[in-house]
């Protein structure tokens, strides 16, 4: 006798399953606010630690990386190292909106802390990223 196969949703275990309601736009959503303010794509989610922990690691990268006078790579880049420092930078949403009115003084790279600051302020924007995807994940129900 053969075995008529059985649909992917009632394979796979209950904590994969997508969530009741979830779609495209709202996953979209997720990652859009999740990227303008750290940690909010996990707040509408109600995974309240994580929005916690995201908010004040990438804000504390963040805010140190300016206090340290780091350069904020513009838009247009010079090259490939100026695209990808933007990208990095861009990724801490708000945070990098906010830097120039946050540091006035502008960077500061010709001191060590300077040269340092840069490199916080891009791996809060990566960070930042990484806890989008987390969010984009949890909202499509591949992860909980």
């Amino acid at each position: 006798m053969e075995e008529t196969p059985q649909p992917v949703a009632t394979i796979l275990p209950e904590e994969t399953q997508p969530a009741e309601g979830s779609s495209s736009a709202r996953s979209l959503f997720v990652a859009v606010v999740g990227w303008l303010i750290p940690g909010l794509g996990h707040l509408v989610q109600r995974k309240y630690g994580r929005a916690i922990v995201g908010f004040l690691a990438v804000g504390a990268l963040a805010m140190a990386g300016l206090w340290m006078r780091g350069n904020i790579f513009p838009l247009r880049g010079n090259d490939a190292f100026g695209v990808l420092g933007f990208i990095a930078d861009a990724g801490s949403g708000a945070f990098y909106f906010l830097a120039h009115s946050i540091e006035k003084a502008g960077p500061d790279v010709s001191r060590a802390a300077g040269d340092n600051g840069t490199r916080l302020l891009a791996t809060a924007g990566v960070l930042n990223l990484l806890f989008v995807l987390d969010a984009l994940e949890i909202s499509r129900g591949h992860k909980s």
